[in-house]
C-alpha cells in the first residue's frame, strides 16, 4: 500500500506546474490568499487537468492533500503516483468514514486540503455537496475558493484564481447554505478569466 510522501510533493510540483506552464500557459493569481495552517481550499471542477492544476496552484511551499474519487485508485501506476503527491480516496456512494477521518487529521495538522464542493466534473454551477462545508466547520478552519478556468487546451492560457478565505459562520450546522455559499465565492472569482 503506498502512502504520502511529503518530500515527494515538494520535489514533483514544481516539474508539474512546469509543464502545465507549457502546455496550458498556465497563470496562478492570488497565492498570497492561502493562510497560514490548515484550511479548506474549494475549486470548481469541469475538466481532469482540475486536480493537478489546483495541487499546482497551492504550490510546494505548502503541504497539500486531496481528496479523490476512489475509481482511480484502481488504476495500474497511477494509484501510487497520486497517493505520493498527497491524494486519498473517498467513496462518493456512502458515507466514507476513512476518508472523512484522513481529511479531519489532514487540516488540523496543516495542510491545505483540497476537495472539490462539486463532487464531480460536469456538475452545474449551484450544484454543491456538502463534504467541503462539513470538514470546514468540523474543523473551524478558513475556506479558500478557488477558480480555475473552463475548456482548457493548449495553450488556453489558463488562469487560476484564489480567492480570500473566509470562515463559516459560527456553530450552525446548515451544510447546505454553507455549500452554496462556497460555489457563490468561487464563481464569483470568474469575471475576467473565462474571457
Amino acid at each position: 500500500m503506498s502512502k504520502f510522501h511529503s518530500w515527494f510533493q515538494k520535489l514533483a510540483l514544481p516539474v508539474v506546474e512546469a509543464a502545465f506552464h507549457l502546455y496550458f500557459g498556465l497563470k496562478v493569481e492570488g497565492r498570497e490568499n492561502l493562510p497560514a495552517g490548515g484550511c479548506v481550499v474549494c475549486p470548481n471542477h469541469c475538466q481532469y487537468s482540475d486536480p493537478p492544476i489546483a495541487a499546482v496552484a497551492v504550490s510546494n511551499r505548502h503541504t497539500m492533500r486531496c481528496m479523490a474519487k476512489k475509481e482511480l485508485f484502481s488504476i495500474r501506476g497511477l494509484a501510487p503516483l497520486i497517493t505520493w503527491l498527497g491524494a486519498f480516496p473517498v467513496d462518493r456512494e456512502r458515507a466514507d468514514l476513512a476518508a472523512i477521518k484522513t481529511a479531519l487529521q489532514s487540516v488540523k495538522d496543516g495542510s491545505k486540503l483540497i476537495i472539490f464542493p462539486q463532487g464531480t466534473r460536469g456538475a452545474s454551477e449551484d450544484e454543491a455537496k456538502d463534504g467541503a462545508a462539513m470538514l470546514a466547520m468540523r474543523t473551524h478552519a478558513p475556506i479558500v475558493p478557488m477558480y480555475i478556468s473552463e475548456n482548457k487546451h493548449f495553450r488556453s492560457h489558463v488562469v487560476v484564481r484564489i480567492g480570500k478565505p473566509f470562515l463559516p459562520e459560527g456553530g450552525r450546522k446548515d451544510y447546505a447554505a454553507l455549500s452554496h455559499e462556497i460555489l457563490r465565492r468561487i464563481y464569483a472569482l470568474r469575471d475576467g478569466v473565462d474571457g
